[in-house]
Parts: C-alpha cells; sequence; structure tokens
C-alpha cells in the first residue's frame, strides 16, 4: 500500500512537472525582437564591448516606436453626445461665457478652472479630445481647416468643463507680454501658480504628473536651445496679420513654403508649440498638455480680432462667407479642408459652419488683452512705458516666476515619490512635428543681460532708465496742510534676476528695500 502510495505521489508530480512546463512565459519575462537577435549576432565578431554592443541594439530597436493612441469606443460615444445635441448649431446648455488672459483671474477663479481640468483628466474626458486631434492629423494641419476645426474643439472642451463647474470659461495666454521680458521662460506663467515648471517633466503646479501622448509623464521643454531657436509670436507678428483683409491672407493654401510666410497665423502658432517644447512640440501628444488650451485659446483670440477687421469698413468683408479658393485648401491638396467636407469628430459640422458669427454670439466671447495703464488689474502684469518706445503708451508685461506667492492646492491625487522617469525618459517623436518661423535667438539657458541684449535690439531699444526714488518732504516754511510724501517708482519686474541667480538677486532686491524705506523713514521722522 504504501509503494502505490509513493508511485501515485511520483505520478502526479510528474503530471504536475509537464504541464507547468507547457505554460507560457511569464508575463516578467522580456522576449528579444528578431531584429534585436540579429542586430547582437552581427556584434558578435566585432572589437566590441559585448555588453554594450547588446544595449546599443535595443536603443535602437525602440527608438521612435511610438504609435499615436488610437480613438476608443468611449470617444465615439462622447462626440456621439454633441451630434446629438447638435452642438455649434445649438446654442450651450452652460449658457454664454467670456474668455480672459488666464493673468486677469484672481486666485480662486483660476484654481476653479484648474481643478475642473484635473477632474477632466481624471474621468480620461481630456484623454478623449486628446486621441480625436491625434488621428487624422492631417485632415486638421496644413490647411483651411486648421482654425474653424480648433475652434469647435476649443468650445467642446470648454462644455464639458463647465458641466464640472457652470462658473469656469477657457483662459487665453497672451504671450505677448512676455516677449518683453529679457528672458520670457522666467514668466509668472512657468510657476506653481500657473501652469508649472516648464523644464523636464511637469513636477509643479496643477497639472504636475500628467500622464499624457506618450503614455508617460507629460514633459516641456520651454525656450530650447538649437542653432534656430523657435519663440513665442509678438506684438509685431500680430499686427502683420491685421494689415490683411481675406481669410486666404492668414491661412495655408497649397503651396511647399508655407512655413515662411509670417502673416500665416498657424505658422506663428507652430513657433509657440516648438518654443514649449516637449509633448507640445509633437501634434498627436500636444492637447494632452493643458497648456495647449491657453496658447490655443489666444490663438483663437488673435483669429476673432482678425474677422472684427474683416467685418470693419477698412475691408468689408463677409467673415461666413470668406474661405480660400478650390484647388488652394491645403499643402498638397490633402483631402479634409474643402468649406464642405465634414470635420473630423464632428461630422455633423462643415468647415465652413467653424465660420459662423454664432460661435462668438451664443457660445463665448472674449475680453480684449489686457493694456496700460490698468493692466486689466492684474498683480501679475504691470505697465511698461519705456521698454518699446515704438508704442508711447506703453505695454503690459507680465511678472516672473519669481513673484508666485499663491500655491495651488494640493489635492490632485497624483503626487510622486520621484522626480524623473525610470531609464532618464528617452526623447521620441510621435508623428507630426510643428515648423514654425525662426526666432530671436532667446533661450532660457542665458543670462538675463543677454536676453535683454536680444530683446533690445528687437524693439530699437538701446538704454533703460533705472527705477527712481523720488523723496517730497515738507519744506520748514511750508503750509502747514501738507504732509511728507513719499513716492516710489520702483519697477515691478527686477531685470537682473535670471534662474541661475534668482534667490541670491531676490535677497539683495529685499535688502535694498528694507534699506531703503529704513532710511526713509528716519529722514520722514526727523522733518515732521
Amino acid at each position: 500500500m504504501f509503494y502505490k502510495g509513493v508511485f501515485g505521489v511520483s505520478l502526479w508530480c510528474t503530471i504536475a512537472a509537464f504541464v507547468n512546463a507547457q505554460q507560457p512565459c511569464p508575463s516578467d519575462v522580456f522576449v528579444k525582437p528578431a531584429e534585436v537577435l540579429a542586430c547582437e549576432q552581427r556584434a558578435q565578431n566585432e572589437p566590441v564591448n559585448q555588453t554594450l554592443a547588446a544595449e546599443a541594439c535595443l536603443r535602437t530597436y525602440f527608438v521612435n516606436r511610438v504609435t499615436a493612441n488610437p480613438l476608443l469606443p468611449e470617444d465615439y460615444a462622447m462626440l456621439g453626445e454633441f451630434a446629438a445635441k447638435k452642438f455649434g448649431k445649438n446654442p450651450p446648455a452652460s449658457g454664454y461665457r467670456i474668455r480672459r488672459d488666464i493673468r486677469v483671474l484672481t486666485v480662486t477663479e483660476r484654481q476653479k478652472l484648474f481643478r475642473a481640468f484635473n477632474v477632466l483628466y481624471k474621468t480620461g474626458v481630456l484623454q478623449r479630445f486628446a486621441r480625436l486631434r491625434g488621428q487624422q492629423v492631417l485632415r486638421k494641419h496644413r490647411g483651411a481647416s486648421f482654425l474653424p476645426w480648433h475652434r469647435v474643439l476649443l468650445a467642446a472642451v470648454e462644455e464639458k468643463l463647465r458641466e464640472i463647474d457652470p462658473e469656469v470659461s477657457l483662459a487665453y495666454w497672451d504671450y505677448t507680454a512676455d516677449y518683453y521680458l529679457p528672458l520670457p521662460s522666467d514668466s509668472v506663467i512657468w510657476s506653481p501658480c500657473f501652469v508649472g515648471n516648464g523644464d523636464g517633466i511637469v513636477r509643479e503646479g496643477p497639472f504636475r504628473f500628467m500622464y499624457g501622448g506618450f503614455n508617460t509623464l507629460i514633459s516641456r521643454d520651454i525656450a530650447p536651445n538649437g542653432t534656430c531657436p523657435p519663440r513665442l509670436i509678438n506684438k509685431d507678428d500680430v499686427d502683420e496679420l491685421m494689415r490683411y483683409c481675406y481669410y486666404a491672407n492668414i491661412t495655408t493654401g497649397n503651396t511647399k513654403t508655407y512655413y515662411t510666410q509670417p502673416h500665416n497665423l498657424e505658422i506663428i502658432q507652430n513657433g509657440v508649440h516648438m518654443w514649449v517644447g516637449g509633448d507640445m512640440s509633437n501634434t498627436p501628444a500636444a492637447l494632452y498638455d493643458p497648456v495647449f488650451f491657453l496658447h490655443h485659446v489666444f490663438i483663437d483670440y488673435i483669429w476673432e480680432q482678425f474677422r472684427t477687421r474683416q467685418s470693419s469698413l477698412s475691408c468689408r468683408v463677409d467673415v461666413e462667407r470668406d474661405y480660400r479658393e478650390p484647388g488652394d485648401y491645403a499643402v498638397d491638396n490633402f483631402p479634409g479642408h474643402a468649406p464642405w467636407e465634414e470635420m473630423h469628430g464632428f461630422e455633423y459640422l462643415q468647415n465652413r459652419d467653424g465660420l459662423w458669427r454664432n460661435w462668438t454670439t451664443a457660445f463665448y466671447g472674449y475680453e480684449p488683452a489686457p493694456k496700460c495703464p490698468d493692466c486689466g488689474n492684474s498683480e501679475n502684469l504691470y505697465c511698461d512705458r519705456e521698454i518699446d518706445p515704438r508704442r508711447p503708451e506703453g505695454v503690459c508685461v507680465t511678472k516672473t516666476k519669481f513673484f508666485c506667492v499663491d500655491q495651488p492646492p494640493m489635492d490632485v491625487e497624483r503626487d510622486k515619490p520621484f522626480q524623473e522617469q525610470l531609464g532618464g525618459g528617452a526623447i521620441v517623436t510621435l508623428g507630426t512635428r510643428e515648423e514654425g518661423l525662426p526666432g530671436d535667438g532667446r533661450t532660457r539657458f542665458m543670462s538675463q543681460e543677454e536676453g535683454l541684449a536680444i530683446l533690445r535690439e528687437q524693439v530699437g531699444h538701446m538704454t533703460a532708465s533705472p527705477p527712481s526714488v523720488t523723496l517730497n518732504a515738507k519744506e520748514p516754511d511750508a503750509p502747514g496742510n501738507l504732509k511728507p510724501t513719499l513716492t516710489l517708482n520702483l519697477h515691478e519686474e527686477l531685470y537682473v534676476i535670471s534662474s541661475a541667480y534668482s534667490q541670491r538677486a531676490l535677497g539683495k532686491y529685499e535688502a535694498i528695500v528694507r534699506a531703503l524705506f529704513t532710511t526713509t523713514a528716519v529722514i520722514l521722522a526727523s522733518l515732521i
């Protein structure tokens, strides 16, 4: 009986071992592709480090092996909801809204918008719009449908945001105010108070540790180095656009040199994508970074300014009918850009429907970009009447990220214990990259002095007026009803602050101001 039991156990073990041997490999075992094995074999008889050669084979295999995220059933379901409501043909359920510069919003308004974006991200709705834009890219880029398609997209995203919080609206980022900083990369926009850091993985601010179109953490590379670094749009660019009257003047048609046109709104906005860098510089991945919306809303704002000019007595153009001529709709006449063709994702609409006036009469409107002298009463902007002598009325200039004092709420539930992705995060390209006009040469790696020198050359400004301090004190024989007054005319922006020396510069600045007020107080006390 004992031997029968031993035999039975042995047989069972043999069968179990055989069955286990037939099981598939564990999921943590990596099977090298045939291309990698062939690459390693070629290197076997060569005088190279075989371990490093095998690593190089893997690295070579994976370079640029990135596929755009496909549309999913839930994406089509969401788009079907817009079609059922005839969104665009009928007014929005959430009502009319006003879009303003992001720096004009109060802290509360700004954080409400950021919270809504976080809900949109967490529920996957933001990714649905991103996947839509990442598919059939050339149906809505490099052609006449670029502006109207993005107008409908923005309105649809805004409607989803307002389902979360009916008090929020999309906001725009007027980067012409950043242009007047010595280094635009020092703008307060790139602080935790707004969109977070612009160097590498987004690890600060309300959008920290969001995943993007590469299925990795969103990254940025603002004001990058290079042989021809990109730049932001400035007031001269906008003025150039406003010299024209027709839609064809500012859009892309069937021309191979479209990317050289300084009055092409699609091209100059491409430069902003490249200036932000990272995910934003790859068309299929750009929308995953919420800064995309601040950028594209401003492009829509500029287009609306142009449409206002078209309707004026200077142009007398019917903005709802004006379009490009047949045969000149897109580069290489790529399909999808004719006025009668359906909008991708919004097939119940045609491209020409994006030209309707009702978008800015029934859906949304724009508060004008901040202007001097009050600059929208924003704590994040100031009026500078000296930086650009061509504009004696002054220009609104953004404050720098060193003035960020209101930290965003910390309830985004994505904080991670690491600061970078494992492996260092390879630089990859996902489909189409944006092509913009040449920049002015300023990068975030420059000093303030280098950036300011380039800016002065751009605006024809050779000298800058230093901050001044004026003390008006009562003379001994002055009327008794006059009291000592102190007038300080200190620029709110400190040009000597740079990324490398920010803390030291701020310390010196604060020490100077403290000493100034202490001395002034002593003088006033002696005069009273």
